[in-house]
């Protein structure tokens, strides 16, 4: 889902593995690896460009203002997650919340500018380089089990992973009316998904 919130970070798919054992009667434990990937919207990059701008403005002698064309690669995170699940008996059914802590690995995008002046100055070409963070992270989420035989059952699930990551040494590049320019930046982000899915539990 897309998220006014979100920063960034648009929708997108999502895989996720499971093993779980119960450890007693309605107690389990819990261990997953996730890997999602989100498109980006690049709205907060155009933000920051064009204080850039504004900033050199006088330098340049550009009066006009700035419009932009942006190519966006997408946002990567996989997580590594371990935690306490608890399991509640409806009829045949079985509703299944769990709480987990582990570590997260994500991969901004890359975000490529065109800018163009109204003045018909200074074109600018821009790129956002991506880098790497890792953070320690919290999920938490519930699942309905409907069986399908005494091995398989059929899962409808929800569930959130938040952290907050910090980036460093963000790098734009571009030049400006031939002139080349670099900024670094280094930015703290929550960063949180939330999955909802179908999927197959197989038990042995």
């Amino acid at each position: 889902m897309d998220d006014p919130k979100a920063g960034m970070a648009g929708s997108g798919y999502f895989g996720q593995v499971n093993y779980e054992r119960k450890l007693f009667p309605g107690v389990g434990l819990r261990l997953s690896a996730n890997h999602n990937v989100n498109s980006t919207n690049p709205g907060p990059v155009i933000q920051k460009a064009d204080e850039l701008v504004n900033m050199y403005r006088m330098l340049l002698g550009e009066e006009g203002q700035y419009s932009w064309i942006s190519d966006a690669q997408e946002w990567k995170q996989s997580s590594l997650m371990i935690g306490p699940a608890l399991y509640i008996p409806i009829g045949p059914l079985t509703l299944e919340a769990h709480a987990q802590a582990g570590r997260l690995f994500i991969t901004s995008p890359k975000v490529s500018l065109q800018g163009t002046s109204t003045s018909g100055n200074n074109p600018i070409d821009a790129v956002m380089m991506p880098v790497k963070a890792q953070s320690w992270g919290f999920a938490g989420g519930m699942s309905l089990r409907i069986p399908l035989g005494s091995v398989v059952q059929f899962k409808l699930f929800a569930e959130a992973i938040a952290t907050e990551a910090t980036f460093k040494d963000i790098a734009l590049r571009g030049t400006v009316g031939g002139i080349e320019a670099s900024h670094l930046i280094d930015e703290k982000r929550a960063v949180g998904v939330i999955n909802t899915g179908a999927g197959f539990v197989f038990r042995f």
